[in-house]
């Protein structure tokens, strides 16, 4: 059986085309065009017929109404629609195909052929499952229905459905073609009907965002007393002295979170109340420092493992891989509708307060490693993957242990692939859609963010950058940390970089402060594996582009001695400050630009000088120019002016004055190594602090940021 050959659409209308084919080679001929129209939610489906008969001496012609019998008989036995005239790239494409016979009956022996077309080339589909749409029989709508999934960063532009299916040109009537005699004659050999649905498939444009932002996190309860960088305590306001210190001009708080106090967690009450009474004051105290404030709720992730203390959501489900029993998880399922509403709650809480400036999510997702399982059901109704022939037959859990069997450990022995690829891009689907939804029903304005996992650029646990971005966020916040080796975060960065294009996405990558999972490395010192995390996923997560800020997680964990290795909190605080002031150096947001020249190495008790070279990039004199040395672990500046007490950190500076416009000063800084450390491989941080007065500068300078460049380095003790 040949296949029919496509034709490029005439601008405004279809073309129709009739051919015939002949071992003797007879005669072709171009038969008129036409256009046949199908309105489907007020969009135009076009249909185009194309006929191919193999068989000597035939003529084809076009299909007609019977006028010789009292019998109305169908014009055209093929439709195809879709119900939008547009869709983004999170969304599932619902194909509905009607098939009839000449007498308008329904055919439902054989599912036509179906496939989606971009720029002359039909489209495969998510994993290795071809280009041809997967079609079920819906016996109360009469037709073939299935569903098109656009796939990962698809292309937006012109799309269409391109149904066809054979049919039997003896039982339906023809029509003379130009130039030939009116004598009716009985077709006989090949023939297809084909009919089109065009749509368009939309990104939404990158969202408006200042470049610049750098955030400081604070995941846990609300605290009443806190250790400042400075190593006084404090209480909660102590908090934002960690924010200045590293030059953050966004704090993010974990504010709702469904994790049960003794009393316990309600459907009318699914966070814990401290922290989402903690907001307000919270957000209060940020704009009283000039800093901008967010709140985030854990969205789809449960704390405390007591099910009766927890709200009576519908919990994710795994399943038993022998028996094929089913038992709930920690997480609340996405199929829940009482959880969208309660994170739009949330939401629209956050809407109201004045102090708040915008609002966030983090496990928005399923669970990790197992369950999420009851999403089987619509899964497989939706996506073409390829079940068993006893499907149908099967009961909820042995589908279930199906899909978890595909899932997770056909994957990992490289037996299918495709399954989890096609489950990965379903559950993507899906949070994105909740989150258009939770937008919605929220009203929120304000910007949003999502915390994202980092491998695979978040696909391996089903969310993508680009649905999200779709689905209305603002910013995505890649994290950086859980990653077993710096090789693996290589590569890791390397996905990215072919994923995701300049223009696309706002990503907010960060690292969190946490000796562990940095490998507990002292070559180099941690610190310094954070900051360059940070700076490389700045510069190489996005293709012919860079990230708009970057987040450092979090202040809880930098005043935890566990969490910290041999180094100190204000050393992994100072890593981040210096990743803040690369990010922000990009964008140009600051009227400096400071590089220095300073050694791998130095004698231990013997002083050096470091070359600052600070470089005048704006429209006017930048005043006030100090150079600070910031305290740590066995460095000291002994040369440097002392800063009176209580001023900025206390920390000895050189005073520098004025930077004229596109001058560049140099300015020498004598530090010196006091003694020995073998716990840090005799590894010890410099960090200087460049400061400067308020100004009014011209863009792209971003005047309300942290007067704030610190550059650091570990230099080695000889």
């Amino acid at each position: 059986m040949r296949a029919s050959r496509d034709l490029p659409p005439t601008p405004g209308r279809e073309r129709i085309r009739v051919s015939a084919v002949s071992p003797a080679g007879q005669r072709r001929r171009q038969q008129a065009q036409r256009r046949s129209a199908c309105c489907c939610a007020l969009m135009l489906v076009v249909c185009v017929l194309i006929v191919v008969i193999a068989f000597r001496g035939l003529i084809g012609r076009l299909f007609q109404r019977n006028l010789d019998t009292e019998t109305t008989r169908v014009e055209f036995p093929l439709q195809v629609t879709v119900d939008r005239p547009a869709y983004l790239r999170y969304e599932l494409v619902p194909v509905t195909v009607r098939v009839v016979d000449p007498q308008g009956n329904p055919v439902s022996d054989q599912p036509p052929e179906v496939v989606v077309r971009h720029n002359g080339e039909n489209v495969r589909t998510v994993g290795h499952y071809g280009e041809v749409v997967r079609l079920t029989w819906n016996a109360e709508q009469e037709a073939w229905t299935g569903w098109w999934p656009p796939g990962w960063n698809p292309d937006p532009g012109r799309y269409e459905v391109r149904a066809r299916t054979p049919i039997d040109p003896a039982k339906w009537d023809w029509e003379g073609a130009p130039g030939e005699d009116d004598e009716q004659a009985t077709p006989q050999g090949e023939a297809w009907a084909i009919a089109l649905a065009p749509f368009e498939l939309q990104g939404r444009p990158q969202p408006q965002m200042a470049p610049g932002m750098c955030v400081a996190t604070w995941e846990f309860d609300i605290t009443q007393a806190a250790t400042g960088p400075d190593g006084t305590r404090g209480d909660w306001r102590t908090l934002f002295d960690w924010v200045e210190y590293i030059g953050a001009d966004t704090f993010w708080f974990r504010g709702a979170v469904t994790d049960p106090p003794p009393e316990g967690l309600t459907l009318e009450q699914p966070f814990k109340p401290v922290n989402v009474e903690a907001i307000p004051r919270l957000g209060a105290e940020a704009h009283s420092r000039g800093i901008r404030f967010g709140a985030w709720a854990v969205a789809y992730a449960t704390y405390g493992g007591n099910k009766e203390k927890l709200p009576d959501y519908d919990y994710s489900l795994d399943v038993s891989r022998s028996t094929g029993a089913t038992s709930s998880t920690d997480y609340v399922s996405l199929l829940d509708e009482r959880r969208i509403e309660h994170l739009a709650d949330f939401f629209r809480m956050l809407e109201q307060d004045e102090n708040v400036d915008m609002a966030g999510l983090d496990y928005m997702r399923t669970n990790p490693g197992s369950g999420g399982y009851e999403l089987a059901e619509p899964f497989t109704q939706q996506m073409p993957v390829e079940l068993p022939g006893d499907w149908s037959s099967r009961g909820g859990g042995s589908r279930m242990r199906h899909v978890a069997t595909k899932i997770e450990e056909q994957w990992r022995d490289h037996q299918d692939p495709d399954f989890f690829d096609a489950w990965n891009w379903w559950r993507a689907h899906k949070g994105a859609e909740i989150m258009r939804r939770i937008i919605e029903k929220s009203g929120i304005t304000k910007p949003t963010w999502i915390f994202v996992l980092s491998w695979v650029h978040g696909k391996q646990h089903g969310q993508d950058p680009i649905m999200f971005t779709d689905a209305g966020v603002t910013m995505l916040a890649p994290m950086l940390y859980q990653i077993g080796s710096h090789e693996a975060y290589e590569i890791m960065v390397e996905q990215w970089n072919e994923y995701v294009h300049a223009g696309q996405v706002n990503l907010v990558p960060g690292d969190q402060v946490d000796y562990y999972w940095h490998q507990e490395t002292r070559n180099p010192p941690a610190p310094a594996e954070l900051y360059d995390r940070i700076v490389t996923a700045h510069r190489q997560y996005v293709n012919s582009g860079a990230t708009q800020g970057a987040f450092w997680h979090d202040i809880n964990r930098a005043v935890n001695p566990s969490n910290l290795g041999p180094y100190s909190g204000r050393e992994w605080a100072l890593a981040g400050a210096a990743a803040f002031s690369v990010v922000r150096d990009t964008w140009k947001v600051y009227p400096l630009h400071a590089e220095w020249d300073a050694p791998d190495s130095a004698p231990i008790a013997s002083a050096f000088t470091v070359q600052v070279r600070l470089t005048n990039t704006a429209n006017k004199p930048v005043t006030g120019v100090r150079v600070s040395l910031c305290d740590t672990p066995h460095m000291v500046g002994p040369a440097l002016t002392e800063a009176p007490a209580g001023e900025g950190w206390g920390e000895p500076y050189v005073d520098v004055g004025t930077v004229p416009v596109g001058e560049t000063v140099v300015v020498p800084v004598q530090v010196r190594i006091t003694q020995a450390d073998s716990a840090r491989l005799n590894e010890t941080m410099l960090a200087l602090r460049v400061t400067w007065a308020e100004g009014d500068f011209a863009e792209p300078v971003r005047n309300e940021l942290p007067r704030m460049i610190v550059l650091m380095k570990y230099i080695k003790g000889r």
